[in-house]
């Protein structure tokens, strides 16, 4: 990508995080990207083509880091990789703040017609965190790491958990890196086998 493209992105990803979509004009966009309007239509073929290809490389850059990170050791147990995937997840939240408040502040299924091809990139992330961590389930069930549960619901809330984590930055002056470890261990203890009580207790 050319580096007057990437400046506008950055831009865009900025000022819509901030402000929005809806009160963003173009003309503001060129001007914190230093260029003209005009270079941002021969990029992209509208505003809305740009916001789908500000949550396209959101997703890409998704799919690159569980290539490139994800590591899944064949001896080790279905809660584990659930623990590493969540890590995972965590530090790409962490270290892509920005596109994050983007997404939230511009929730796709809310903005008809122009947010339904964001929706479907959104849409493949989600599908692909759920996927692995109901993997996760089945294996930790089936290993005896994690407790009988469903893995539809297991995964649902795991998953639910850590957005919802992330979308209180929006109300919250936190950043996931303060409370991942919390998150990490609510979610072990809440998957893991719980050890038998004593007799005497």
């Amino acid at each position: 990508m050319n580096k007057r493209k990437q400046a506008i992105m950055d831009s865009a990803t900025r000022l819509f995080a901030v402000k929005g979509y809806d009160a963003t004009p173009v003309s503001e966009i060129a001007r914190e990207a230093n260029v003209s309007e005009g270079a941002i239509f021969r990029h992209f073929k509208s505003k809305e083509d740009l916001l789908y290809h500000l949550f396209k490389s959101i997703r890409e850059n998704f799919f690159d880091d569980l290539e490139r990170k994800f590591r899944f050791k064949g001896l080790a147990s279905g809660l584990e990789m659930i623990i590493s995937l969540l890590r995972l997840y965590c530090h790409f939240y962490e270290t892509r703040e920005t596109d994050f408040d983007l997404i939230h502040r511009n929730n796709p299924y809310q903005m008809p017609g122009i947010g339904e091809p964001c929706r479907e990139e959104m849409k493949r992330i989600y599908d692909k965190m759920i996927d692995l961590v109901r993997v996760g389930i089945r294996l930790g069930v089936s290993d005896g790491s994690i407790r009988n549960i469903s893995e539809d619901q297991g995964a649902l809330l795991v998953i639910g958990l850590l957005t919802g984590t992330v979308r209180m930055r929006l109300f919250e002056p936190l950043h996931l890196s303060e409370i991942e470890a919390q998150l990490v261990s609510f979610c072990r203890n809440a998957l893991q086998v719980q050890a038998e009580p004593s007799p005497s207790e």
